[in-house]
């Protein structure tokens, strides 16, 4: 029987013949089949974002660097039709994509592109996966494949090894239509031997060096090479710590670590590291984001760092785009565990059964497709530092039961593995409101009650227009951008609510700076800019200030009088600062000396 006929077969119900398919691809397709991976899938669950796809780039970049110097030196020996070659992690994220651009935009079609995670359990049976899973080199023709998308492409794909024989990365090359990939394995092989030979080569000689480094130097310090492993203990140390362990081991909720990269000729070859307990820290707000000059939100800031020096749990909630990563990071490197680890999660990326191994982690060889050293979870990665959950309400009950036990329990069950202790603060983040999910049956009520201990309602941004000023210079400083008509943007911006809050005004100045980088734009095209990013352009505008002064139309006597008062009020507030007074009206100093000229004011 064709593997045509015994995939459509095997995807309406029916069992696999022994012998049909290769032992490697039939326990596959039933790995596929128990994880309830859809056929005829197009998007993949797990794509890295931008910032995850590019940490992952910098992690791997000398990776990168290598297999396109080996591939550019041999790829004339893959005489191939319109090949597409494809270099993964360890764990199967791609992290680099070159070839026919043709077959690329093909690719393009079912998200076979950086970014992407490129496992059994993500996109069903795929030669990355494979070889992932087995060490080994794989071939995959077009009708072994699970996802009918992939059912085009035949793919051979070859491991990359570090010294420990552990997978650094994967090698691929696709092509459409046929099995010519599989006649381009040899050539693959000899490439990735090739690869891991120089990285491997390039390691041992980074540790020379970080070797004659310490016999110069005789640091005081602690040293690691790059994959933080103690090359080097002071002798004061020497009772605590051993060479050759990961110097994570000895970093817990006590502790905090700072790395200072140590560069020869331009190449990183290890790391200081400076050690020391919590108490010893100088008393300093750590705050990632943009500088407040707004007197509310100044204040909500020093309740966030009271309740970071607490152990309690907290939810953040508000409307979406007002920072809760922020505030998460801000509470987490501001507690009691903020040299540990911060570890965050959207449970609302994955589908439930991915979310369950994300988050719990699993035992080496439980299932089929599954790492062969296992896999630790979320929750365990965050042991001794902070687990943060966002878009928690996406959890379905049977997860949000299991997290209850993990709180309740303080334990761990990884799938098919032992229990195992962990510590961890917990942040939640939700853009829905839990007490109304709770009444309404969605959300456990005892869930509810072990993470809402500490609910924080994050600010909108039109409740502190003020830092609108704030946002424009510090952009202008990122960017580089010598704007010297931030008066006028300013009082422009708050005019309008920013429904959508810091994310909807970054992407606004994101397409200011696109298209008026060296010139001033008008008013009108200014407003046009803000409004093509918004919901709903007629509505945005901002009501919630008496202060009209970019308007035209007259105000009732009542109205004038409501104005004088407020004008009054805030005026004698800043002791008639007129800078001062007019930033806080959002409207321009010429502006207020108008207005204040009109009720009398002096």
């Amino acid at each position: 029987m064709q593997n045509q006929q015994l995939w459509e077969n095997f995807i309406a119900g029916n069992k696999l013949a022994a012998d049909t398919l290769d032992t490697k691809i039939a326990d596959s397709w039933k790995s596929c089949l128990r994880a309830e991976i859809d056929p005829y899938l197009i998007k993949p669950q797990k794509i890295l974002s931008a910032a995850e796809l590019f940490n992952k780039q910098q992690q791997y970049s000398k990776l990168i660097e290598v297999v396109r110097e080996q591939i550019k030196m041999f790829e004339t020996n893959f005489i191939l039709e319109k090949p597409v070659f494809i270099l993964t992690d360890g764990t199967g994220n791609i992290l680099w994509r070159d070839g026919n651009l043709q077959a690329q935009e093909n690719a393009n079609e079912f998200y076979f592109r950086e970014g992407t995670m490129w496992t059994e359990l993500n996109v069903g049976t795929n030669a990355i996966g494979i070889a992932i899973r087995t060490k080994q080199d794989e071939h995959v023709t077009s009708e072994e494949h699970y996802a009918f998308a992939s059912r085009q492409w035949s793919c051979s794909a070859s491991p990359i090894l570090d010294e420990e024989g552990d997978v650094l990365g994967i090698l691929d090359i696709s092509t459409l239509h046929n099995d010519s990939a599989k006649d381009a394995l040899f050539w693959l092989t000899m490439l990735t031997q090739r690869i891991s030979n120089t990285l491997i080569r390039e390691e041992l000689e980074r540790r020379k060096e970080l070797l004659q480094y310490c016999i110069l130097h005789q640091p005081n310090e602690l040293l690691c090479d790059t994959h933080f492993k103690l090359v080097s203990i002071p002798e004061k140390d020497s009772e605590r710590y051993e060479l050759g362990n990961d110097i994570h081991n000895y970093i817990d909720a006590k502790t905090i670590y700072k790395s200072e990269k140590i560069y020869l000729k331009n190449k990183l070859i290890g790391y200081k590291m400076h050690i020391f307990t919590k108490s010893s820290q100088p008393n300093k707000f750590y705050y990632p984001g943009v500088p407040t000059t707004n007197k509310a939100y100044s204040q909500f800031l020093k309740r966030v760092l009271k309740l970071a020096s607490s152990n309690l749990p907290i939810h953040l909630f508000g409307e979406s785009g007002t920072g809760k990563e922020v505030l998460a990071r801000t509470i987490h490197y501001n507690s009691a565990v903020g040299g540990g680890p911060l570890i965050a999660l959207n449970c609302g990326a994955l589908n439930q059964d991915l979310l369950e191994s994300e988050l719990f982690g699993y035992a080496p060889g439980a299932f089929t497709g599954s790492n062969v050293k296992g896999q630790k979870g979320k929750i365990e990665q965050a042991d001794g530092g902070t687990l943060f959950l966002d878009e928690i309400e996406s959890m379905s009950m049977r997860m949000q039961t299991a997290l209850l036990r993990v709180i309740e329990e303080k334990s761990i069950m990884p799938i098919n593995g032992e229990p195992r202790k962990v510590s961890f603060r917990l942040i939640t983040a939700s853009n829905l409101d839990l007490r109304t999910l709770v009444q309404q049956k969605k959300f456990r009520e005892d869930l509810f009650y072990r993470i809402y201990v500490c609910p924080v309602q994050i600010p909108p941004l039109r409740e502190r227009m003020e830092d609108i000023r704030q946002l424009i210079v510090a952009f202008c400083k990122k960017k580089k951008w010598h704007m010297n008509w931030q008066d006028k943007l300013y009082s422009i911006s708050c005019t309008y609510s920013w429904d959508g809050n810091i994310r909807e005004f970054n992407n606004f100045l994101e397409r200011l700076y696109l298209f008026y980088e060296l010139q001033q734009p008008t008013d009108t095209q200014i407003r046009q800019l803000i409004e093509e990013g918004t919901l709903a352009p007629d509505v945005q505008k901002k009501t919630a200030t008496a202060f009209l002064g970019s308007t035209k139309h007259k105000l009732s006597s009542k109205s004038k009088a409501k104005e004088a008062e407020k004008l009054q009020e805030v005026l004698e507030q800043n002791h008639y600062h007129i800078s001062k007074t007019a930033d806080e009206l959002c409207i321009s100093r010429t502006t207020l000396y108008r207005k204040m000229k009109k009720y009398g004011l002096k």
